[in-house]
């Protein structure tokens, strides 16, 4: 498919100061060196990152010059490092709608979910991209081994609750809130369920708070769980993901694991997910009309949408060569 809404190859990009400073790499996926002041004369559109002050700042300069604007954000699989250890990503994701995770506003990756659910083809790439992914146990990072986590042995159902960080901006824009989290860890401690709060090691080691893992840790027969171990090692022994916005109900989604959603991430609303948010709060249920299936859905996510380059070469690749140097890497650095 062509990715008719990206700039054209070569097209002067202007970006801000932190953009153009702290990923100098994103000039390689428009095909210019480098990237230009905002305020640059003679660039064609302007690039953002994230939804913070610089990003709505940058936005704001594209309009008051009648520029295009495009929001960047990682692909849905990145890399095998973290990007805040400046690993260089293998896709990025370039949106002229707007951000996927803001639920008030339209993004091209929810048209594009829109459009798969008509198209029999799209099934038919998501499904080859599905079995990949599950097959090779990736996700968006890669970094930690795959091995069995800790958790104590039990009869009931086990629910994995996935707790973000506090400050974490796809929260609110998906709708999400601390009350959200508060009502989804109730909700799960109410149900019998075994209970499994997956949180973030920098909260456990008191470095960053989190929305619930305070709380969580005052409830008995609750498991918090910070191991490092991959997101397919926890998912192997759960049966089923709550989340507000995190990309482990869409990793779950991938595997045929039942999805609860406290708010709007751009996977849910589509009949695929149980959805404990009002779609029309969340400004949604106008728009999420139709019915995609999961490999529908994981063609638009994963192939239709990203632009995936080689990080050695910069040369465009597509989604099932992206695997491939993943599995490699991780195979290269002993994770497998």
């Amino acid at each position: 498919m062509q990715k008719d809404w990206l700039p054209q190859q070569g097209t002067r990009i202007g970006a801000t100061f932190y953009v153009r400073q702290s990923q100098p790499w994103l000039s390689h996926y428009f095909g210019v060196d480098p990237l230009e002041p905002t305020w640059s004369p003679g660039i064609g559109g302007v690039v953002l990152w994230g939804g913070r002050i610089p990003a709505k700042t940058a936005r704001l300069i594209a309009g008051l010059r009648g520029l295009p604007s495009w929001f960047l954000e990682d692909g849905f699989l990145r890399s095998v490092g973290l990007g805040k250890q400046n690993v260089l990503p293998i896709s990025i994701q370039i949106d002229d709608l707007g951000m996927p995770v803001r639920a008030a506003k339209p993004s091209r990756l929810e048209r594009l979910i829109a459009g798969s659910a008509d198209d029999a083809g799209s099934g038919s790439l998501g499904g080859d991209i599905r079995e990949a992914l599950v097959e090779n146990r990736l996700s968006k990072y890669n970094n930690l081994p795959h091995r069995a986590p800790k958790l104590d042995a039990t009869t009931k159902r086990r629910v994995l609750l996935v707790d973000q960080v506090f400050g974490d901006v796809s929260v609110p824009m998906a709708g999400g809130s601390a009350e959200s989290f508060s009502r989804m860890l109730a909700d799960a401690v109410a149900s019998g369920a075994q209970c499994v709060v997956r949180t973030h090691p920098d909260v456990m080691a008191g470095f960053r708070k989190g929305y619930m893992t305070e709380q969580a840790a005052k409830m008995p027969g609750v498991i918090l769980s910070s191991e490092p171990v991959s997101a397919a090692s926890l998912l192997d022994v759960v049966d089923e993901v709550w989340t507000m916005s995190s990309q482990f109900g869409l990793d779950a989604l991938l595997r045929g694991l039942p999805v609860r959603c406290y708010a709007a991430p751009f996977y849910a609303g589509w009949g695929l997910t149980e959805d404990r948010f009002d779609p029309a709060a969340a400004g949604i249920s106008a728009r999420r009309q139709v019915r995609p299936t999961t490999d529908q859905l994981a063609a638009a996510a994963f192939s239709l949408y990203p632009v995936y380059r080689d990080p050695k070469t910069w040369a465009e690749i597509d989604v099932f060569s992206a695997i491939e140097k993943l599995v490699a890497e991780r195979a290269s650095l002993g994770l497998d």
